[in-house]
């Protein structure tokens, strides 16, 4: 028995347009759109302007902004002649791409860093949306295309077939080796390091990046996770060597068990969902819908990585303090058997250090400002290598 698909903790239709809305630039209040403006976020940040004017439609904001979005990418000579010269004096350029799987056309968004020239092999982060999202929402949540260009790596944001990921919670498509033909075509296309490719993921996308890291543990050198548990699906994946691990996730997000025996209301997050006639997720219900609670996971990963133990534990600066949060960092084993848990209390079902606005915040909860899951998780990555 499995819940139905609204209620796995991801972002299904009705969220998904709530997201379109805020992060592709329509209004985010219908105040704003009477206002005669609209928010738009700054290219290469998660920060938002403000625009007079109408709202362009989902997805044109990126398309207007990013001189190269939607441009095929055949050929690394295409790249390497379209990408920015050696001297970084101009921006990233972003492309898109497709294999496929089959019998099915898979597309991908990918972002290269300025001065990429195809002679130094560049490492790469998957970041996988939600459910019901898709890679222009996910490339504006993250953030990460500016992050990229400050520190030499190249980013792939995928689309997922049906809006949903392979997740280890029903039966769909074989992800997974969308996953390797993607990788294999980049390879193809620009100059990876093999050895350094990382996944992650918020939500649906959390799931798959923990399902993939198992299913993948000799390409991916490390994985993090937002706003997700482990399924049982996933982890019946399970019996390669370690892959190190970082954790997001907040104690008030309604969507993720944390077996603490609290009962969670899911409250406006479970109208938008159409799930609050569930009431809550916790417990049996987590079980019975083939999720992990927040121990379980935890457990299971420090298990797979052979990183027991007691953690260390350390307090991350309230840098914000009127973001209704507070966030302690644990620190399971280390380097190739590392498991990072940001527990972020009074968080929600979001991506930390995204940008905070009521409208969102009444919906999925408090986004801490405290930490930048984008930057942190770079920072874990960095290091790591197959």
């Amino acid at each position: 028995m499995h819940f139905p698909s609204a209620t796995h903790g991801h972002l299904p239709a009705a969220l998904a347009a709530f997201w379109v809305a805020t992060l592709a630039g329509a209004p985010f209040l219908d105040a704003a759109a009477q206002q005669g403006g609209h928010y738009e976020f700054v290219p290469g940040s998660r920060q938002a302007k403000w625009v007079p004017g109408p709202a362009p439609l989902a997805g044109q904001q990126m398309q207007r902004q990013y001189q190269v979005v939607g441009a095929p990418v055949p050929t690394q000579s295409r790249v390497q002649q379209a990408a920015p010269s050696r001297s970084g004096s101009r921006r990233g350029a972003d492309y898109s791409d497709s294999v496929t799987v089959d019998g099915q056309t898979r597309t991908y968004v990918i972002h290269v860093p300025p001065g990429y020239d195809g002679k130094r092999a560049l490492p790469v982060v998957m970041a996988f949306h939600g459910l019901g999202m898709n890679a222009t929402m996910m490339y504006a949540l993250t953030g990460f295309t500016g992050l990229a260009d400050r520190q030499g790596f190249i980013v792939i944001f995928p689309n997922a077939a049906g809006g949903r990921w392979q997740d280890g919670l029903s039966n769909g498509r074989d992800d997974v080796s969308f996953v390797q033909a993607m990788l294999a075509k980049l390879e193809r296309t620009v100059s990876v390091d093999t050895r350094r490719v990382y996944a992650c993921g918020i939500s649906n996308g959390g799931y798959f990046s923990q399902l993939l890291a198992l299913a993948m543990p000799d390409r991916i050198a490390a994985a993090g996770v937002v706003a997700a548990t482990l399924t049982r699906g996933g982890a019946a994946q399970a019996g390669g060597k370690s892959v190190p691990i970082a954790f997001f996730l907040g104690t008030d997000d309604p969507l993720l068990p944390w077996g603490d025996g609290r009962n969670k209301e899911l409250g406006k997050l479970g109208e938008v969902l159409g799930i609050s006639s569930l009431g809550s997720i916790d417990g049996a219900a987590a079980k019975i819908g083939g999720l992990c609670t927040v121990p379980e996971t935890i457990a299971f990963w420090t298990a797979h990585n052979g990183a027991g133990g007691t953690p260390y534990v350390s307090q991350m600066p309230d840098r914000a303090p009127n973001d209704g949060t507070r966030v302690q960092k644990e620190t399971y084993g280390s380097s190739s058997s590392q498991v990072v848990l940001y527990r972020i209390t009074g968080g929600g079902h979001t991506w930390p250090g995204s940008i905070d606005l009521k409208a969102m915040r009444d919906v999925s909860g408090n986004t801490s400002q405290d930490i930048d899951a984008t930057e942190l998780l770079w920072d874990f990555f960095k290091p790591l290598s197959r």
